[in-house]
């Protein structure tokens, strides 16, 4: 029916069809003239650890999380390098740091904007669809799209014109008992459909995301950003420890107003700083409640959700609570989707990325629900001009993609009373050195310096949109470590962006960790963050041994700092209550000298991180 080139659209995330795509990839490695190009974007396989303790740590929670996960043949055969001549793989956003190596996957990697993936599918000539549906006994002649409407109803009415006009198309669904059946704009009349694969031989579990562990840093950042959003108003939200603690100090914010109020006083950067007063602040509990249009439900989203913050009707024709474009999470929130009461579960839309990530159709109803929005974003680096660097390094190299941070960034922009939000771990440490995420400047921009509006981290918020380079290089400075404050201000002053006479701001001169610990740290603070707010899969042992690893790759990056973690070690006795982790690692020091070397070292590094 297809003839011999096929252009199969996958969607992002959780939604693909594997065995669909898979009997495709099947069929055309096997016959050099069939011609595949496979088009998505976000393709999950479990992780792999490096050798050593990495691989010991990493090794068991994929065997007990990701057993059943099948991963697609095409992913492996581009892990491997070996992707015939005759199958091309594009994909728009790439799993996270996971591709930096890979010679095919740069090489193919697609910079769209998220909103413009449809008209790029058209232009490729996409003639078979391909994603997992839901299907409920309530809901006879119907299918749900659950995680992934976002492309395919944006998409399926231009295939459907196309078959109108002769040309061969196909919709696959394939039925995964395991999704959670959304109504709304994802559910579809079977009619919609060329074929459904329903088969209890191609029944997987979903790919679980366990919640990353929140630091006093994210916190930090968490309280700043919470601080910014308005009763009443409309949130975009992401998913990773920022936005995790994002959550949670918005549940805090409302539950216990006080104590966030005196958190956020004491926080550099805070309201006793000038530079947060630029802005109102947000301290009170919510009355009216927020409304959620956001690209991705995630824990997060969701957990505001079931806490009753998410509960503003999105206006007063619509009783919808949250519009999401796609959603992927933890096995936590894939399972709160299943027990949800149909009725609640109606309040949430997964509906069209066209309808979430633009204002353009219905543009006056749009701009009715969207009142007050904060649209919430994460980079990896910023520059003192207020460019964000979120998916591509110096060299060219795709960490991630674009994704939607440029929609919504649009959007704040054409929106009255809205704001663009992008937050940034102020400094990271790689090979052992503290490096800023603030700089002054950057080979690759996501976002450009003319779109810029508010910046995040865990040291304050930098208020960009329409200040002059040099009001806004000052507000950056302020938000940066200040270790690194003196070598970004020489070269501001070198490029003639800063008076001669310039100097840090009070308020700013102290963003260290020390700062931030002395505000975590003390006892009637401490009990109110948790390290895992949303809750995790990971066990009491592997919960304490995330930090101690972290730690014990930081300290033996280098010749002398392992030479004097080593030295500790070796004078530190094992304690019991180490001793569950450390047999979680399977460090057995009847083995070898190395598996004790390692003990000692992994118990050092639990005693030094250890509450």
């Amino acid at each position: 029916m297809l003839g011999k080139t096929i252009v199969l659209g996958l969607p992002i995330g959780i939604g693909k069809a594997v065995h669909v795509a898979d009997a495709l990839f099947e069929r055309a490695a096997s016959d050099p003239s069939i011609s595949l190009t496979i088009f998505t974007g976000l393709t999950l396989s479990p992780p792999q650890g490096k050798a050593g303790l990495e691989s010991n740590f990493i090794g068991p929670l994929v065997d007990r999380l990701y057993a059943d996960w099948p991963t697609p043949a095409y992913v492996e055969a581009i892990a491997a390098k070996k992707l015939p001549t005759n199958i091309k793989v594009r994909e728009f956003y790439l799993r996270p740091g996971a591709y930096l190596d890979n010679d095919v996957a740069q090489q193919s990697y697609a910079s769209i904007n998220y909103s413009q993936v449809v008209d790029e599918l058209i232009e490729l000539g996409v003639n078979v669809v391909a994603q997992l549906v839901a299907s409920e006994d309530t809901a006879p002649g119907k299918y749900s799209l659950s995680s992934n409407p976002e492309i395919t109803l944006d998409l399926l009415p231009r295939l459907e014109a196309r078959r109108s006009l002769g040309h061969a198309v196909a919709m696959v669904g394939q039925v995964n008992n395991q999704l959670p059946y959304m109504f709304g704009d994802a559910e579809l009349d079977a009619g919609r459909f060329d074929f459904i694969l329903d088969s209890p031989d191609c029944q997987f579990p979903l790919f679980g995301l366990p919640n990353r562990r929140v630091t006093q840093a994210d916190y930090a950042t968490g309280m700043h950003v919470a601080s910014l959003i308005p009763d009443g108003g409309t949130l975009q939200l992401g998913i990773g420890s920022l936005s995790d603690a994002v959550a949670h100090c918005l549940r805090l914010r409302h539950d216990a107003p006080d104590i966030f109020t005196a958190v956020l006083d004491q926080l550099p950067g805070g309201t006793r700083s000038k530079n947060r007063l630029l802005l109102p602040v947000e301290t009170a509990p919510f009355e009216k409640g927020l409304y959620a249009s956001t690209e991705m439900l995630s824990d997060a989203v969701l957990a505001l959700f079931q806490h009753g913050l998410i509960k503003r009707p999105a206006d007063e024709q619509d009783e919808t609570r949250i519009h999401g474009g796609f959603f992927i999470g933890s096995n936590a929130f894939y399972e709160t989707l299943r027990k949800m009461p149909p009725e609640r579960r109606r309040l949430i839309n997964m509906t069209q990325i066209s309808f979430v990530n633009t204002l353009f159709g219905d543009e006056a109803r749009k701009r009715r629900q969207r009142q007050k929005a904060r649209f919430v974003n994460e980079t990896m680096m910023a520059t003192l001009l207020g460019e964000a660097i979120s998916d591509t390094l110096d060299d060219g190299r795709v960490v991630s993609g674009v994704g939607g941070q440029f929609d919504f960034v649009s959007m704040a922009h054409s929106l009255e009373d809205a704001h663009s939000i992008i937050m940034l771990r102020a400094s990271r440490i790689k090979a052992g050195i503290s490096r800023s995420n603030i700089r002054w400047s950057g080979g690759h921009a996501t976002v450009p310096r003319h779109h810029r509006d508010i910046f995040v981290t865990e040291y304050g918020i930098a208020v960009t949109r329409g200040r002059t380079d040099m009001q806004v290089i000052d507000a950056m400075l302020q938000i940066t470590d200040s270790a690194f404050q003196p070598a970004l201000v020489a070269q501001a002053k070198d490029a003639r962006k800063l008076v001669a006479d310039y100097r840090i701001p009070h308020d700013a001169s102290d963003n260290s960790s020390r700062a931030i610990r002395k505000v975590f740290d003390r006892d009637e603070v401490r009990s109110y963050f948790p390290e895992y707010p949303l809750g995790t899969d990971l066990t009491s042992a592997e919960q304490r041994l995330v930090p101690a690893l972290e730690w014990l790759q930081s300290s033996t990056a280098t010749a002398v700092s392992k030479l004097r973690t080593v030295f500790g070690a070796i004078f530190t006795s094992e304690t019991a209550s180490n001793r569950a982790a450390l047999d979680r690692l399977g460090l057995d020091p009847a083995a070898g000298i190395g598996d004790r070397l390692r003990r000692k070292l992994v118990n050092y590094a639990l005693t030094r991180t250890g509450k």
